[in-house]
């Protein structure tokens, strides 16, 4: 003979387990937009260090042969900085 628990208990029951997999599945969602999030960051670092090299050169370039300048980055116009 079996026996069970109330249909109250057992909805009670399922309900839980629908809620810790419901979060299980949550947590495993959020892992994977971190993931996603933590890549996106290191490209984002990567041009970062890209454009800081590139304005570095572009910076020497124009020193090298302008002198010390201060430029207008709209019109392109500059005056000599003594």
């Amino acid at each position: 003979m079996t026996t069970s628990i109330t249909k109250e208990e057992l909805q009670s029951l399922q309900e839980h387990l629908n809620s810790t997999n419901s979060l299980t599945l949550e947590l495993g969602e959020i892992e994977m937009v971190k993931i996603q999030l933590e890549k996106r960051h290191e490209n984002a670092k990567k041009t970062l260090d890209s454009l800081t090299e590139r304005e570095s050169i572009l910076n020497k370039d124009l020193n090298d042969k302008y002198g010390a300048i201060s430029l207008n980055y709209e019109t392109g116009e500059y005056t000599k900085i003594d």
